[in-house]
């Protein structure tokens, strides 16, 4: 059984590298067209044909740019999907096994079995596959978000909407703010990190449900315990923490991979008993289905259960139901002020990135403006997410408010640009 902690945190590596990919695009987007736009009015004052010739040129120059460092992250995510899919799986069946050994059985390790392998590898390459499909999409917009910018810039400065100066503050900002997305076919956008953590935990989770009913299967059992925590979403609260038969000829609709094997003589035997007392898995728990137990995004789990087994759950699962789903709304509440951290942080590293490469003193003052004042929010964000914590009595998740690139020295940027922002405003 995989615990909700352990499938919160079997994220964090792939979270990380997404992130430090989206950083890197955002920086790249902005000094690229810092350089663009901040060849000075006399350049951006061309004929709109021969702007737009030269933006998709270096659109294009980005974009091959961002897909060669895109094959160095993808190297390193396979690696780590390797490394946090073997993991899960050996956890996962441990805690299974030690059931199975204490009946006197002898369920033969994960990595001895064909089978169970190979259904391990079909999800991770699964999840490696969509991977490869979300940073292509965010490479993609990208180049998207260079042109659409660039172009805005040369618009409003032709127009006379708005001054030099001001076309190159607004730009930035639109970049830093938005950042890039991954647009799903549903027209839902999330950025890169969201995505990718959404599709390891999920990825994870049904590699090692997989795995686990193989493993029951195999050994002649069919009766599973599902998880419990407290905040569970509340169409899921309604069946954690309790014990459900599976219905082999259901899974076998959903899941025929298992049935590939020749069947055991302990699965037979399983077959020839009366139908269970306890209620169906598949139907109750929604197994297979994206809203249900092990799907997308989920946190639950299951382990083997055997009749006169303790439910260590008993008592938490009672607890969630009389909670009605407060403390769900809480934790859901706590991870929005998460994003906006992250968010304002991105926004603060990518005005860095701005001022950095500003074209001039007065873009430059423009920038380290906003700059100051993103600043400012940011720690305001996070007394915020301190107090928000502390008055529900919450755990506060730093992990959950890094970001890459964000060190000792750019929080202490930040620090003493909020600083000048406060002195500036007279606020204490």
């Amino acid at each position: 059984m995989l615990s909700p902690e352990y499938l919160r945190q079997i994220t964090e590596g792939s979270e990380q590298i997404a992130e430090e990919l989206h950083q890197y695009i955002i920086s790249e987007i902005v000094s690229r067209m810092m350089a663009r736009i901040g060849r000075g009015e006399d350049y951006i004052l061309t004929n709109a044909d021969a702007w737009r010739i030269r933006t998709l040129q270096e659109s294009g120059e980005l974009l091959e740019d961002i897909l060669a460092e895109l094959s160095k992250y993808t190297k390193r995510e396979q690696q780590e999907l390797l490394e946090a899919f073997e993991d899960a799986g050996i956890t996962a069946l441990d805690y299974d096994d030690k059931i199975y050994k204490a009946a006197g059985l002898s369920p033969v390790p994960l990595e001895q079995s064909p089978a169970m392998i190979r259904l391990m590898e079909r999800n991770m390459l699964a999840t490696m596959g969509e991977w490869k499909n979300f940073t292509r999409t965010t490479a993609s917009a990208a180049q998207r978000l260079y042109i659409e910018q660039c172009d805005l810039a040369y618009n409003h400065v032709m127009s006379g909407a708005v001054g030099y100066t001001q076309a190159i503050k607004e730009a930035v900002n639109n970049v830093v703010s938005d950042g890039v997305t991954v647009t799903y076919p549903s027209g839902r956008k999330d950025t890169i990190e969201t995505a990718v953590a959404r599709s390891v935990r999920t990825g994870v989770a049904q590699a090692c449900a997989d795995v686990q009913l193989t493993r029951m299967k195999e050994m002649g059992y069919g009766l599973v315990l599902t998880s419990a925590h407290i905040g569970s979403r509340p169409s899921h609260e309604v069946w954690q923490g309790q014990v459900f038969s599976i219905d082999w000829e259901k899974l076998k609709e959903i899941k025929p991979e298992f049935f590939q094997e020749r069947d055991t003589p302990e699965y037979r035997r399983m077959l020839e008993q009366k139908a269970s007392q306890y209620p169906d898995f598949i139907e109750n728990c929604h197994y297979g289905e994206a809203d249900g137990i092990c799907g997308v995004n989920c946190r639950h789990h299951f382990s083997v259960w055997v009749e006169g087994m303790p439910n260590p759950y008993a008592e938490l699962s009672a607890q969630d139901k009389a909670n009605k789903g407060k403390q769900y709304e809480k934790e859901q509440r706590q991870r929005t002020y998460e994003r906006r951290i992250r968010k304002t942080k991105r926004e603060v590293l990518g005005l860095q990135a701005g001022v950095d490469n500003a074209p001039n003193e007065k873009a430059k003052f423009a920038l380290q403006q906003d700059l100051d004042r993103k600043s400012y929010l940011l720690q305001k964000k996070n007394a915020a997410y301190k107090d928000y914590c502390k008055q529900n009595d919450l755990r506060e998740l730093q992990d959950r408010l890094m970001i890459a690139k964000w060190n000792r020295q750019n929080a202490a940027k930040a620090r003493g640009a909020a600083k000048r922002y406060r002195t500036a405003k007279g606020i204490d």
